[in-house]
């Protein structure tokens, strides 16, 4: 295969390198999926906020939309929503694949399917012809210390083995980001395991709202949830620290409100994945990281499709004015500078509180939603609750809370 031909190449096919390779308009890019399909194995919950999917450009897939939720902690409960759509459930097979559909309408964009790609790094780069080439093409200035450091991808296809050496490298490949961590850029960030088993034949399910269990008894780090699909179907997960496939089971067979909705339930679908907490660097040298693989996902609710497709867009305008205007390979960094000016908020504010829930035990919790019902500030988290923005009501209600308990 011909990699010279590309400027950059993606490694990862989720949405957050689709809609990055979308939006690069000059140059030729190519995106490449280890897997054999677009959109598979399944490793997410699917629930996209308004401002989300309008984000990632209303992609097909919908099968429910849902305006609210139900919360749960040991021995309280609370119901959040109103009448207003709030999020969207997704068959991620075919949101992934109409995304992927339309950055190939892109005609620079080109797709590898059962493609694996690891960074080659600095002794690595051996071949004198191919590293000259590559440092003369990847920047107009010979003593830009860049140079010294650039990056290359040895790709396995099909039990072939490729060099590449392409003038930016963009690693979408996930929380656990092996191009990240090859650039030593990842940094010690939290990664927590999470399962999910679709279910059908959930007859006793509100399929409006969505359902959320604390119990530290069921799920330590984290939390559970119920996700109605419609038609009596529902996605049931939780992410934790480890072990979590006997969690989820011991909650779907024993905690009394799940066991409940999910008493005649049947799998049909079981998946993993992994969940990044925290973000590092995301720009070194000519390696760019965008979505999981940089962290750009909201702490509270481990959510990175809206963060994600928002990141994407900003990373591929910075590289399409790098590639147009053969800037110096610094003016990659404006990508990071740009991101983090868009989000990095947010997603600090999620880490601070995100150390206090977790240090909250089952009593707390249930005070903190007690609390919520005598001072009837539901009115409130409907009025100013934002999904992608929690920190527009959940500073105030802490804040609140803890003076209460003091």
């Amino acid at each position: 295969m011909d990699f010279e031909k590309y400027d950059v190449i993606i490694v990862g096919g989720g949405p957050a390198g689709c809609i990055t390779g979308e939006h690069i308009k000059h140059g030729k890019v190519l995106i490449i999926e280890e897997h054999q399909e677009i959109g598979a194995p399944l490793q997410c919950a699917g629930l996209i906020s308004k401002k989300g999917v309008e984000e990632l450009g209303n992609p097909k897939g919908c099968v429910n939309k849902v305006r609210g939720a139900h919360i749960y902690s040991k021995n309280n409960h609370i119901t959040v929503g109103n009448e207003e759509i709030r999020a969207c459930v997704f068959e991620r097979k075919v949101m992934d694949k109409d995304i992927a559909i339309r950055a190939s309408k892109n005609k620079n964009v080109h797709f590898l399917l059962k493609a694996h790609g690891k960074l080659l790094i600095n002794d690595n780069l051996k071949t004198k012809k191919l590293n000259l080439s590559f440092l003369k093409n990847n920047s107009k200035n010979d003593n830009n210390d860049n140079n010294k450091n650039l990056y290359g991808l040895s790709i396995k296809h099909l039990g072939n083995e490729y060099k590449a050496f392409p003038k930016i490298i963009i690693g979408a490949d996930g929380a656990k980001s092996y191009l990240g961590k090859s650039a030593n850029i990842s940094g010690k960030r939290e990664i927590l395991s999470g399962a999910q088993l679709e279910m059908v034949n959930v007859a006793n399910i509100d399929d409006d709202f969505v359902y959320v269990f604390y119990d530290k008894k069921y799920c330590k780090d984290f939390f559970m949830w119920i996700i109605p699909m419609g038609k009596d179907r529902a996605r049931v997960g939780l992410c934790d620290s480890g072990n979590t496939y006997s969690k989820l089971l011991n909650f779907i067979n024993n905690h009394p409100v799940a066991s409940e909705i999910l008493k005649n339930a049947v799998p049909v679908e079981f998946s993993v994945g992994a969940l990044p907490i925290g973000y590092s660097k995301s720009v070194k040298n000519n390696l760019m990281l965008v979505g999981d693989s940089a962290g750009q996902v909201k702490p509270l609710s481990g959510g990175g499709l809206y963060f994600g497709a928002k990141c994407a867009k900003i990373c591929g305008k910075i590289v399409d004015e790098y590639l147009t205007n053969n800037y110096d390979l610094n003016y990659l960094k404006n990508y990071e500078n740009l991101w983090k000016k868009e989000i990095g908020n947010e997603i600090d504010f999620g880490l601070r509180f995100r150390r206090i829930i977790k240090r909250m035990d089952n009593k707390s919790m249930d005070m903190l939603l007690e609390f919520i019902i005598k001072n009837n500030l539901v009115d409130v988290i409907n009025e100013k609750g934002d999904m992608d923005n929690p920190s527009t009501v959940v500073k105030d209600l802490f804040k609140k809370f803890f003076k209460f308990k003091a």
